[in-house]
């Protein structure tokens, strides 16, 4: 039996476990008598199933076809994979699949039933704060981050609204928005964090609750962050605009910050933030104009043969200054397509920057591709970006 469920699941179920106590069970009986069995089993359990720290098993039960599970562990919700069927009475089945992955995951699915995507019904737990809602699966060795909840007590920053118009007419104008910290400036200004997809990083990132609680505490200095939204996203950050974008943000963004916040003059304490194809265009600034940015974070960063390019052209003919922060985090679950594999593309880039000696931060998380995933990594993220040399 053992055997049979791991070819059937492609992952294993450890021997004796409840779940495959409960499978060996059901087969054991004739169809007609399992809905019971199956039904008071259910009863009992959180969903998803997690056993052991590692193992975590997929359910539904009820009328279906056909019931397959998609998210951060099919590739990055590229490749919905099908759970496997066991007739039970009338026309109701269990449907199964089980998976092993880190004890500290956080991962989002959602069920794919005759074709339906759905919440999991079994889960109450959804993912917090994300641009979609999904279901959670969330393992016992992950520790959320405290920072990111608003605290009684904490002195709140404010928001203000910009329009950026760039002198280049290629590149749209676009509302930006300005986060102030209640505290007052450290010496020399503040540090300036300029953060890619703008309203929807200010929706989803939660930056701004956890720069109040790091401000407060003393974990980093009061800075000022501009939340910058696309015109056009990809031309942008990774496409034929790439480079007037970044030069847009180094040669008016950031004077116009500058003028009006007291922003710091020290490119050492300038950083450009990103996601995705926005980590793209996060790395691209230190390479493209590194007398204006000293820092970087990317986060599943789109890493293509343009930046690696770029990053060996700046190596061999300009050099990195050593004091360079470039910080790097990317999903184990991350995106898998024809065109890029996230996790393997990243681990190159670090290494490359590794090679050359540039102060740098790589973090492998137990994640994907998503803003939850994301969120969890901006205090890390804002500690070594400006925390002293």
């Amino acid at each position: 039996m053992f055997v049979l469920l791991t070819l059937l699941c492609g992952m294993i179920l450890p021997p004796g476990s409840g779940f495959e106590a409960l499978l060996a069970r059901v087969h054991a009986l004739p169809p007609s008598a399992r809905n019971a069995v199956v039904h008071d089993y259910l009863g009992s359990q959180r969903r998803p199933i997690i056993e052991n720290d590692s193992v975590l098993v997929f359910v539904w039960f009820g009328r279906a076809d056909s019931v397959l599970v998609n998210g951060s562990l099919q590739s990055g919700w590229r490749r919905p994979e099908k759970l496997e069927r066991v007739a039970c009475g009338g026309d109701s089945a269990l449907f199964f699949r089980s998976y092993v992955v880190p004890s500290d995951a956080a991962l989002e699915y959602q069920l794919v039933v005759d074709g339906r995507y759905m919440l999991d019904p079994g889960n109450v737990r959804t993912t917090p704060g994300g641009d979609f809602t999904n279901s959670q699966a969330v393992m016992p060795g992950f520790r959320a981050t405290p920072w990111a909840t608003v605290k009684a007590g904490v002195p709140r920053g404010m928001i203000d609204t910009l329009e950026f118009v760039p002198d280049d007419t290629g590149l749209a104008p676009r509302r930006i928005f300005v986060y102030r910290p209640h505290a007052s400036a450290p010496d020399g200004g503040y540090p300036l964090a300029v953060v890619h997809d703008g309203e929807t990083a200010l929706r989803f990132l939660g930056l701004t609750t956890i720069a109040d609680n790091m401000i407060a505490a003393g974990e980093v200095p009061p800075f000022i962050a501009v939340f910058v939204p696309p015109g056009q996203r990809v031309q942008e950050y990774r496409g034929d605009k790439e480079v007037r974008f970044v030069n847009a943000l180094a040669d008016e963004l950031v004077p116009l910050i500058e003028r009006r916040y007291g922003t710091a003059r020290d490119r050492f304490r300038r950083a450009c933030l990103g996601i995705s194809d926005g980590g793209h265009g996060a790395l691209l600034a230190p390479l493209l104009r590194g007398d204006v940015f000293g820092s970087c974070a990317g986060q599943s960063s789109t890493i293509d043969k343009d930046l690696l390019d770029r990053l060996e052209h700046r190596l061999l003919h300009q050099s990195l200054a050593t004091r360079t922060r470039v910080y790097q985090q990317v999903g184990r679950f991350d995106i898998v397509t024809d065109e890029h594999q996230f996790l393997q593309e990243n681990r190159r880039f670090a290494a490359r920057l590794a090679q050359a000696g540039i102060q740098h931060r790589y973090v492998e998380t137990s994640d994907g591709h998503e803003w939850p995933a994301w969120r969890e990594r901006v205090p890390d993220i804002l500690r070594f970006l400006f925390k002293p040399l």
